[in-house]
């Protein structure tokens, strides 16, 4: 109990921790608020249509996340970055963001469409439900604005923002089920949501920015922004691959969409504690990077608190959800999907390395070493194409989730090992997982 209050006290007394926990408390709360109302909705949804027509659902939108992930272009740390840093203007840094985000969304959209027309050349109803969501790329360019807030640490904007519309969302949803919708309609609300956050943004932008720098394209940021994005682009690829491949496969080497639709429902429970490891990730970014100039002992203390946080946040809440699966998966989405349960078991754990990944991104960037996560997260790549190649016939979705499983280890801990750079991220992520260590990087801290 001391070791707490000491704890606590350090935390309540330093004002970098109150302005991390300040900026989380939103990130979190946000999040907490779309969890209950995401699960309940998307339960209801999923219980509407079943698992063939969700299946035939998740099929499409795993196609347009292969392409939404790439279409950031890797610019989300780099603008903050350049916001925190204050190398160029800020309005040249968000201008120059936007206009390429546009360029990359227009493109990935005309080939996430080519894509579905080459899995599916006779299903012209996914062919339109690729199109209406993958347009999204385009409206999601709006997104550089909360880049802005994240180096400003002012979630509450965006937090407030994304809380009304989920309300608005989830209603449009539910009036889907109850007038009896189909996918099309569905998708429509997919990228409805997306063009009202946006807008949303693009008001709290104008109403509470402080720099009133003018907004300007600068080919010469664009040319420095881009040199330095192109590995962060190609591994958001990986990623990207690697995180929706196994829906993908899942789609096209089974007989009918059902398993995907079962496997998916398990994936969104598995993924629905993803916000709270994200937000604090969001929150330690400008601290961790602005440390780095200031104080060399005390950004690898935040690095290293950062991984503990996150390693025993999924400990915890795998843990949680290993014991009630069954339990879970009945009560959200019934007798159907019950197999969910079991696949469940096994993706849970997936997302604790996923997220120890996340968190590695920021000290990457920091190190300027982002270019060694080509190399592990393409060994990760490999590992799941392969293994759901092999397990997915015999096991549907339980082998597509051990995949899952073995490509986020590869990825977080045993490929960085490989290279002498990256190495001690490797180690320094194994001692998160050691609970006395935690305790005492907060006692430090």
């Amino acid at each position: 109990m001391n070791l707490f209050n000491l704890a606590k006290d350090k935390l309540l007394n330093n004002d970098v921790a109150k302005k991390i926990l300040g900026n989380s408390s939103w990130l979190i709360s946000d999040k907490i608020f779309n969890m209950i109302l995401g699960v309940f909705v998307t339960a209801v949804v999923a219980r509407y249509f079943g698992p063939e027509l969700y299946g035939e659902f998740n099929y499409a939108l795993a196609i347009v996340s292969l392409f939404t992930v790439l279409s950031t272009l890797g610019l989300e740390i780099l603008t903050v970055k350049s916001i925190v840093d204050k190398d160029h203007e800020e309005g040249t840094v968000l201008c120059t963001s936007f206009l390429l985000r546009v360029l990359g969304g227009i493109i990935l959209t005309v080939v996430s469409c080519i894509v579905m027309w080459m899995l599916e050349p006779s299903d012209k109803y996914l062919q339109l439900i690729v199109l209406i969501m993958s347009s999204s790329m385009v409206i999601r360019s709006f997104e550089v604005i909360e880049y802005w807030i994240q180096a400003h640490q002012i979630a509450k904007i965006s937090s407030l923002i994304r809380i009304i519309v989920s309300l608005v969302t989830a209603g449009l949803k539910l009036l889907l089920v109850y007038f009896r919708g189909d996918l099309i309609l569905f998708s429509l609300i997919y990228t409805i949501d997306i063009t009202i956050v946006s807008a949303a943004l693009v008001i709290a932008y104008i109403k509470y920015r402080q720099e009133k720098s003018r907004w300007r394209f600068s080919i010469s940021y664009a040319k420095e922004v881009l040199s330095q994005s192109w590995y962060l682009v190609l591994s958001g690829l990986m990623v990207s691959l690697y995180m929706r491949i196994d829906q993908v496969m899942l789609g096209t080497m089974m007989p009918n969409k059902d398993e995907l639709g079962i496997f998916s429902a398990a994936v969104r429970i598995a993924e629905m504690w993803y916000f709270v490891p994200m937000a604090i990730i969001v929150s330690f970014r400008p601290v961790i990077m602005s440390k780095k100039k200031s104080n060399n002992d005390g950004y690898i203390r935040s690095i290293q608190l950062l991984y503990s946080i996150v390693a025993w946040m999924g400990i915890a809440f795998g843990v949680f959800i290993l014991l009630f699966s069954r339990s879970i998966i009945g009560i959200l989405y019934g007798p159907d999907y019950i197999e969910s349960a079991r696949i469940l078991s096994v993706s849970i754990w997936a997302g604790t390395f996923a997220m120890l990944g996340s968190a590695r991104g920021v000290w990457l960037v920091t190190e300027g070493l982002q270019r060694y996560s080509m190399a592990y997260i393409a060994a990760g790549c490999l590992i799941n194409v392969t293994l759901n190649y092999l397990l997915i016939p015999s096991y549907g979705g339980y082998g597509a989730a051990i995949a899952t499983l073995a490509s986020q280890i590869t990825v977080a801990i045993i490929a960085p090992a490989f290279f002498k750079p990256t190495r001690i991220s490797s180690i320094m992520m194994l001692r998160a997982f050691n609970l006395k260590s935690l305790f005492l990087d907060i006692k430090r801290k």
